[in-house]
């Protein structure tokens, strides 16, 4: 049967994976094709953070961190816990194993990757094996112009600095240490360099336009607006696809597969309220336009099992005046702030990883109404720190006025306008400011971990994640568990093969990333778990697909 246009290898999406998937098929002498159903190519890893978890990488070793697979494995697994196959034991290995070499892969054809010096793993101190000095790498500052032509097809995330992630923590300190206010001269000079008419992008956007340069230097071709919309299949085998390019409808063979990394179903609100948990709905996530769930209902239709539908990168975000959805997991971890449910009583670390935070939201929504939950703040708060990147200092006056922000002069004062127990809420700030004042948190543990100090602010003793709330004015935000993209998905080995219910494969087709059932469980265990994941078991189902020997 022939199609169209044949190729070898199809790769459904334009993410991190899909273009390191690309690499090795075209080093293997096959015929790779990437499909991108937007106008603009990088998905959810260009919206992202553009950080790659990857435990015992070269650059590690090059920085004198000791790591190992037993190391990574011990620590994996305390994460993970028993999910069941979505995390099988072969899948954890076939990711620690791989993915020292997908890094060494791509610096060897120019990705230029930054050790992320200090981004703790989330878990470090709570569980065997975490690495303080992190084990995530970032993508190096890039200059958008590289790309030419293709420059305006790079997805950008609007308003984002030129920064890589792990800078953001010293940002976060608003220029109350040296090591602040040096990044804050850093990334000035890179935003002076972009008025005088460089490009610089930073965060997911420079790990993707770098991908995407090396990519077009090989050669690889790129669809842009071309959305699948079935499978193409010969004797139980998948042997292609059906697209839509340019609003014309394609059958394009793929005679050594097809790999979906089409992200996850964050903007369908019929699977989300079919799968997750509730409330949920679409007005929270901040994943990328294009991560609508087809792909991965057609894969459905086609006998593909499921797990961890439930399960989103949770990530605490509150609505603007505006209606934009502002992120802030360093925003709750730091001093003078606690979180707490509608009956005035906290329930978790807010400094811990924003994944646990989401998971814990929606448990104790099933005790208290938690969803959403309120993040209590003095003045120090916000005179002191950023708030989703803005600036410290007064709050504007529509974030007051439209009850965004709530303002209140007594603790009793601001319970009442958020409908919350007067006394409850002053029992829990008394208490939360004894523990302030010894500097351990006897209820959540609070400050520490490497990953909760990395945020807080250095200059507060004797704990930087604990400051009491005893300034007026006070403040309330709602908090709600937003994300990043969901992480439940389908079933797949460890050959990134997508398996039936009954666990047989369906020969033919590879999935990646947020389209799949997460390999990390429930868990989150370090900065860019989800991009380290999919670039690994994209680079898995290249080789696995072509024969490659990369």
């Amino acid at each position: 049967m022939a199609g169209d246009e044949d190729f070898d290898f199809i790769i459904i999406g334009s993410g991190a994976a899909s273009i390191t998937a690309a690499l090795v098929a075209k080093e293997a002498g096959a015929r790779p094709l990437i499909l991108e159903k937007t106008d603009k190519v990088g998905g959810s890893t260009a919206m992202s953070g553009g950080v790659a978890w990857m435990p015992a990488n070269p650059l590690q070793q090059a920085a004198g961190i000791a790591d190992s697979y037993e190391k990574a494995r011990a620590y994996l697994d305390a994460c993970a816990g028993d999910v069941g196959p979505a995390s099988s034991p072969e899948r954890r290995h076939a990711f620690l194993v791989e993915a020292p070499r997908v890094v060494q892969f791509l610096q060897d054809r120019g990705m230029q990757f930054v050790h992320a010096e200090g981004y703790s793993d989330y878990h470090e101190g709570q569980k065997p094996g975490g690495v303080a000095r992190s084990r995530s790498l970032v993508g190096q500052i890039y200059d958008a112009r590289r790309l030419g032509a293709w420059r305006d097809r790079l997805r950008r995330n609007a308003g984002t600095p030129p920064i890589l992630m792990h800078e953001a923590g010293a940002l976060g300190h608003n220029g109350r240490t040296w090591k602040s206010r040096r990044t804050f001269v850093k990334v000035g000079l890179r935003l002076l360099r972009n008025k005088l008419g460089a490009d610089l992008v930073g965060n997911g956007m420079a790990i993707q336009g770098r991908l995407l340069e090396i990519a077009l230097n090989a050669g690889i071709p790129i669809w842009l607006n071309a959305a699948v919309r079935g499978f193409l299949i010969e004797d139980r085998r998948v042997v292609g696809v059906e697209a839509l390019v340019d609003g014309a409808p394609r059958r394009l063979r793929a005679e050594k597969g097809v790999l979906i990394n089409a992200g996850g179903f964050s903007h369908n609100l019929e699977m989300r309220n079919a799968y997750q948990q509730q409330p949920i709905g679409t007005d929270w996530t901040n994943a990328n336009p294009g991560d609508t769930g087809e792909v991965q209902q057609a894969a459905i239709d086609l006998g593909a099992d499921v797990a961890l539908m439930e399960q989103s990168w949770w990530v605490s975000v509150s609505i603007a005046p505006d209606g934009s959805k502002l992120i802030h997991p360093f925003d709750m971890s730091k001093p003078y702030s606690m979180l707490v449910d509608t009956g005035g009583e906290r329930y978790v670390n807010e400094s811990t990883s924003y994944m646990e935070v989401g998971i814990q939201m929606y448990a104790r929504d099933k005790v208290v109404p938690a969803v959403p939950s309120w993040l209590i703040s003095d003045s120090r708060h916000r005179n002191r720190y950023m708030w989703a990147g803005r600036p410290a200092g007064e709050p504007p006056r529509e974030w007051i006025d439209s009850g965004y922000m709530v303002r209140a002069d007594t603790i009793e004062e601001l319970a009442s306008k958020c409908g919350i127990p007067a006394d409850r809420l002053r029992q829990t700030v008394d208490r939360f400011n004894g523990f302030a004042a010894s500097g351990l948190d006897e209820d959540f543990h609070r400050g520490e971990s490497a990953y909760d100090r990395f945020a807080g602010d250095p200059t507060v003793k004797p704990n930087p994640n604990l400051g009491p709330i005893e300034k007026p004015p006070f403040y309330a935000v709602r908090l709600y568990p937003g994300d990043v993209g969901t992480c439940g998905g389908l079933m797949t080995d460890e050959f990134a093969r997508v398996l039936r219910p009954d666990g047989s494969v369906i020969e033919g087709l590879y999935a990646t990333g947020n389209s799949t059932a997460s390999v990390m469980g429930r868990s989150y265990p370090g900065a860019g778990a989800s991009i380290g994941a999919s670039m690994t078991f994209g680079f898995i189902a290249a080789r696995h697909a072509t024969g490659a020997n990369v």
